[in-house]
């Protein structure tokens, strides 16, 4: 059985059997897991990390301290900020024309030119200063 058919199926099996598919997947000691329900999560999860690789060590870190945060603050509210990862193509409407800005690895592309900010962009776009994040709708504009 492959893994994306084991994957497929955990929710069917018992947790012997998934005791039984970690030690023939994964080997090593078994967590100490008593639910049918956590022992396929954890599973799932080995499995998905073993095909495409564990979470970058920037992610562990900001889920950590967002934890930690949680634990000391109940109330706590995280304010989001979206991270823009290089591949990304942002699209906004102005003055009824269509405009995509690519993300790359250092800075943005529009128009074949290379942009060091979205604020650069959105000042090409509109001829005036702006927040470009503002611009293209990722952040609020403060009141």
């Amino acid at each position: 059985m492959s893994a994306g058919d084991l994957l497929a199926g955990l929710d069917a099996l018992s947790l012997a059997e998934l005791r039984a598919a970690w030690t023939e997947r994964l080997g090593g000691e078994l967590p100490k897991l008593r639910t049918r329900e956590l022992m396929a999560l954890a599973l799932a999860h080995r499995l998905q990390i073993r095909a495409h690789g564990d979470l970058p060590g920037s992610s562990k870190r900001r889920m950590a301290e967002l934890a930690r945060r949680f634990r000391e603050d109940r109330g706590y509210t995280p304010t989001p900020g979206p991270n823009l990862k290089p591949g990304t193509t942002l699209i906004k409407e102005w003055r009824g024309v269509r405009h995509e800005v690519w993300v790359l690895e250092e800075g943005f592309s529009y128009v074949g030119q290379r942009f060091g900010s979205l604020s650069e962009v959105a000042q090409h776009i509109t001829g005036t200063k702006w927040n470009g994040r503002v611009f293209f709708g990722l952040k609020e504009r403060r009141r």
